[in-house]
């Protein structure tokens, strides 16, 4: 294990040097975790802790060495939530799990078809300052908001022990350097404010409540397959069916361009409905056409 540790760290001193954001780092890292130790899929997340109310957890990259592997197999909302939930209660695994113990019955029958039959994941706290990931400079004060990132992996037998540990130290230092490069994500532009219209449409858009289509909440694998881009996929993660759009874009901190793209994909999609704060339903076509 520490052989692989020397070698990564290694490849990524001589690599870094072309490399011009996290995105870009954080994707090596993945990548060269799966071919180095033998994962199946390698998967990096970054979770701000929920009482802030900032931004969701967030599915930063994802390796895989099956070529023939559907993305919606570990690119959904089981394997989401399984995530989010760990890194709301700080947890790390310390020993892989079966994937039968960790996924619901529907998302780990999908899972072990394509041999992914151990799970586990590390967990590393302030790694990513919080202005790197969603580019919005918080007031250096004594008290910052903390961000995880989690990096969770399948494989297909029953990993070493150590594996974990090796992995988290990795990261740790893979983070390390990134910070004193000083490198930053590609998406620098955010929205901190929701969109601010002129007119009395753009007004009554933003109160309007988006909710999750009944179909496609019940089919989160066959759904989710069409969400690819980030910006949607967090979008489409954070609608509860409480908060308005107004709330939705200050959570998700995307910037406004981006915000009203990822709202037109969900409604072309028909993933999602839109109702009035009062509860009548609105025709998702006619505010396309304002969009």
């Amino acid at each position: 294990m520490g052989n692989h540790q020397l070698i990564i760290v290694t490849r990524l001193l001589q690599a870094i040097a072309g490399m011009q954001n996290i995105d870009e780092l954080l994707r090596w890292s993945a990548n060269m975790l799966a071919q180095r130790l033998n994962l199946e899929v390698v998967q990096i997340w970054t979770f701000q802790d929920e009482r802030f109310k900032r931004i969701p957890i967030e599915l930063c990259t994802t390796a895989c060495c099956q070529p023939d592997l559907p993305e919606q197999i570990v690119i959904n909302a089981h394997v989401a939530e399984v995530a989010r939930r760990l890194c709301n209660e700080h947890y790390t695994v310390t020993i892989p799990q079966v994937t039968e113990a960790v996924f619901s019955s529907q998302a780990a029958r999908l899972l072990t078809k394509y041999n992914l039959n151990y799970w586990a994941c590390c967990q590393l706290t302030n790694s990513i300052p919080i202005q790197a990931i969603t580019g919005f400079q918080y007031p250096l004060t004594r008290f910052n908001p903390p961000t995880h990132t989690l990096v969770s992996f399948f494989t297909r037998q029953p990993p070493d022990p150590r594996l974990i540990t090796t992995i988290g130290y990795i990261m740790e230092q893979v983070i390390g350097i990134a910070l004193n490069r000083g490198l930053q994500l590609a998406e620098k532009q955010v929205l901190v404010q929701p969109p601010a219209g002129t007119g009395s449409k753009d007004a009554l858009l933003m109160k309007l409540v988006p909710q999750r289509n009944r179909d496609s909440e019940a089919n989160h694998g066959k759904h989710i397959q069409v969400i690819t881009s980030r910006q949607v996929r967090r979008l489409y993660l954070s609608i509860d069916g409480r908060r308005n759009l107004a709330n939705l874009a200050v959570l998700t901190q995307l910037h406004q361009h981006d915000f009203l793209l990822a709202l037109r994909s969900l409604l072309t999609q028909k993933q999602i409905q839109l109702y009035e704060p009062d509860g009548h339903f609105v025709d998702g076509t006619a505010v396309l056409s304002v969009l």
